[in-house]
Order: structure tokens, then C-alpha cells, then sequence
């Protein structure tokens, strides 16, 4: 006892409201409204974009924006209730966003539909989910997460950003297959969107920096409507409310190189569950125990599981939920269950969808440069956490070079492969992290491994 007391004392921060104390209906109401705010910063730009990228029209870009919002509710009440029962936000993954993008280009480059794909995802996140549920119920996720050193993780973080950031050039300067050349308006909006967020992030503290993304997305969103580069807000038609569709995306189908991009995502995500719920746990006073940890885990292996049913980008715990807490210092679960209701009777609501769905493309790819920018660096700060010796060197060098490599091959390159081997070797994320693992754990494996 006197030794969890000296825990507490170390490594918590003192908080205006802890874990378990109870506030005013009036105060859990205001400081609710606070976690909305933080759940549409970090939910409203990733569905608008992905969602193109995956051939949805604005209808359908409108419930993929409802159902992320309903859903980012439903598991963070779940993950507070019965999985590490602290006030963390679950909401899109960037890697995940970043994995579709990819994914939808290579689906492209083998002349696979976009359709077909959609389909293939539904079944491939419900089979990841499921997997992770059950390694962690089990007890072997522990095990198996092991492959996923810090090196394999810095690999795919920085090979994932390298894939996707022609993507985000193009969507800055407007290029695209109807207008081969540079747009000077679009790339304004780009750039002063961008500089906002950056500026705000940067120069700003507490609460304005914590939503600097959803203030410069509002900047760039009026800057673009009086420059002419915003399309116009999409009206609703139908139900005021609508609830979440069971594979909106068509009938699932199964595609074995689907399933395993879906479970190395899953998988690599991992660390980051672990990350957030010890990183709340010190913040609170609290020790995140291997039950707390096993909780968290399945209740996240299901949201793989509901972002295959009621398709939508993978979900994770936010490790920013810390630096939230520690801001407000107030981490009373009974607010943050008022946001979670907040967001959730949001991502009902027709119009909320239609209208993020409108998103000016140049202020959604400025968000999106500034969002994988500071993912670029979670990449990097894996690479600190080792020694970097010759072998590492190898193993980073190498993966990335043909990761790389492979991203600059034409599309024609593996027109003669089988359908499988073609998906799998024309995505150079998944050649990387291929070649890093086998070099990490088989050629150049550690003897203390052994």
C-alpha cells in the first residue's frame, strides 16, 4: 500500500478532478462539450480524405464522417467501462488512414476496382479484429508483439509516410487527372491552411493549441469559400437521423493479401494501445496492470472488428488523450462520458456528415501534411529507443531502400505475377516491412534473442 502511494506521489499530476470524483451536472457538461471538441479534431478530416481515395461519393463520404463520429463514442465508452477505464479518445488511426491510401492506389496499379476493394476491407478488418481478440485472451499478444520491435515500428511508420506523401503533394497543388498542372488557388488555401495549424501548434498553449488543427481547418475552410475553391455543402436528403449501415461498402468478399495487411496494421498498432493506456496510467497515479492492458486490447481488437462491419478507417486510443489531461487536469470519467454521448448523438445526424463531407480537398490535405508529419516523427522516435550499429543500419537501410525502390516501379512491373504475389510485392510498404522482419528476426537476429 505505502508503496502504490509512493507511485501516486512520483508520477501523477494533481488534477483538479481525479479518476473516480464526482462534478455539478453543469461542470460535466462544459467539460464535455471540451472532449466533443477533441473528438472532431481528430475524427473529421481522415474519413473525408481516405474516403476519396476509396472512390465514395459525397453521400457516401457523409456516412463514413456519421458512423466514424458514432462509433469513436461506442468504443471510447466501452474502452472507459471495461477496458482501461481511463478518459482516452479513440478515433481514426493515422497509420490506418494511411495504409487505405495506400492500399487503394496499388488496388489501382493490378486493376482491382475500388468497389472490390472496399469489399475486401470489411472482411479483412473483421478477420484482424478478430485475430487480435483472440491472441489477447489468450495471452499470446504479448508474444507475438514481439516481432514488432522498435525497429519493425519505426520501419513501417516512416516507409507508410513515404507512400502516402505524393498523395498530399497532389492534393496541394491541385494536380490530378482532370487538371495536369499546378492550381495557384488551390495551393494558397493549402499553404495558409497549413501555416495556421503549424503557427497555432507552435506558438499557442493549453486549449487553442490542443485544437489547432480544427481552427485552421475552419480558417482554410472560409479562406476557400471566398477564393471559390470550396464545393458546395452537400445537402441531405432523407431521414434527419440515420443509423450506422452493416456493410455499407457491399457484400464482404476475401482477398488473403487484404487479410494480412489488415492483421501487419493491426499488429503494428499495438504499441501504440500499450503506449497510451501506461502513458494515462502515469499521468493519473495509476499502474497500468497486464489485466488493464489485456482489457484494452480486446476491446480494441473489436473495433478492428466494427470498422469491418460498420466500415470506416481502423480505430486506436489516442496517445494525445495525455496531453489533453494534463492540460485541463481534470480526469473525472463522468465528462468524458458526456463527450462520448456528445459525439455520438453527432454521428446520428445527417447534416453533420453532409457538411464535413464538403471539406475543401486543399484544407483537408493541409491537415493531413501536418497530421503525418508529427506521425513521420512518432517513426523516428522509435529508431532513438535503440543502439544504432552496423546491423541496425542494415536493417533500416535496406528495408527502406526497397520499400522505396518498389514505390518507384511501374504498374506494369507485376503484370505477370499471380494475383496474390502481385498485390502483396507492388506495395512497397509491405515489401519493406517484409524484408525488415525477416532481416530483424532470421538473417540478422540477435544472439540474446536466441
Amino acid at each position: 500500500m505505502e508503496k502504490e502511494i509512493a507511485y501516486r506521489q512520483e508520477t501523477s499530476l494533481e488534477m483538479l478532478y481525479e479518476l473516480d470524483e464526482d462534478m455539478s451536472m453543469g461542470k460535466s457538461i462544459v467539460y464535455g462539450i471540451q472532449h466533443l471538441i477533441y473528438f472532431v479534431a481528430g475524427a473529421a478530416v481522415m474519413p473525408v480524405i481516405v474516403g476519396g481515395y476509396l472512390g465514395l461519393n459525397s453521400l457516401e463520404i457523409a456516412s463514413l464522417v456519421q458512423r466514424t463520429f458514432f462509433f469513436c463514442g461506442v468504443l471510447s465508452i466501452l474502452q472507459l467501462q471495461f477496458g482501461h477505464r481511463y478518459p482516452i479518445t479513440d478515433g481514426p488511426a493515422g497509420l490506418w488512414s494511411g495504409m487505405l491510401i495506400i492500399m487503394a492506389g496499388s488496388a489501382i496499379s493490378v486493376g482491382k476496382s475500388l468497389a472490390m476493394l472496399r469489399a475486401e476491407l470489411e472482411l479483412g478488418m473483421v478477420i484482424a479484429g478478430m485475430l487480435i481478440m483472440l491472441l489477447a485472451i489468450s495471452g499470446a499478444i504479448s508474444k507475438i508483439a514481439k516481432l514488432f520491435t522498435p525497429i519493425i515500428n519505426g520501419i513501417v511508420i516512416v516507409l507508410m509516410v513515404l507512400q502516402i506523401s505524393p498523395t498530399i503533394i497532389k492534393g496541394m497543388t491541385g494536380v490530378n487527372e482532370t487538371n495536369p498542372t499546378i492550381d495557384p488557388v488551390n495551393l494558397f488555401v493549402f499553404v495558409t491552411t497549413a501555416l495556421v495549424i503549424l503557427l497555432l501548434n507552435q506558438f499557442t498553449t493549453g486549449f487553442l493549441r490542443s485544437i489547432s488543427t480544427l481552427v485552421g481547418v475552419c480558417v482554410g475552410w472560409t479562406l476557400a469559400f471566398f477564393v471559390g475553391n470550396a464545393p458546395q455543402i452537400n445537402h441531405w436528403e432523407g431521414h434527419l437521423i440515420t443509423l450506422p449501415e452493416i456493410f455499407a461498402w457491399g457484400k464482404p468478399s476475401f482477398d488473403l493479401g487484404i487479410v494480412l495487411t489488415c492483421i501487419l496494421g493491426s499488429m503494428a498498432l499495438f504499441s501504440m494501445v500499450v503506449t497510451s493506456v501506461t502513458g494515462m496510467g502515469e499521468l493519473v497515479g495509476e499502474k497500468a496492470t497486464p489485466q488493464k492492458i489485456k482489457n484494452s486490447t480486446i476491446i480494441y481488437g473489436s473495433s478492428a472488428v466494427v470498422a469491418g462491419v460498420f466500415p470506416a478507417i481502423g480505430y486506436m486510443p489516442y496517445v494525445s488523450s495525455t496531453g489533453v489531461i494534463a492540460m485541463t487536469r481534470v480526469a473525472s470519467r463522468k465528462p468524458f462520458l458526456f463527450g462520448c454521448l456528445f459525439v455520438m448523438a453527432l454521428g446520428l445526424f445527417a447534416p453533420v456528415g453532409a457538411f464535413f463531407s464538403s471539406m475543401p480537398p486543399a484544407v483537408g490535405y493541409a491537415a493531413t501534411l501536418v497530421i503525418f508529419s508529427l506521425i513521420f516523427g512518432q517513426g523516428l522516435k522509435e529508431f532513438q529507443r535503440i543502439q544504432l550499429g552496423n546491423r541496425e543500419n542494415f536493417v533500416i537501410g535496406i528495408s527502406i531502400m526497397i520499400g522505396v525502390g518498389v514505390m518507384f516501379l511501374p504498374n506494369t512491373a507485376f503484370l505477370d505475377m499471380p494475383q496474390l504475389l502481385r498485390y502483396i510485392l507492388s506495395n512497397g510498404l509491405v515489401d519493406g516491412v517484409l524484408v525488415a522482419i525477416f532481416l530483424e528476426h532470421v538473417l540478422l537476429r540477435k544472439k540474446r534473442e536466441e
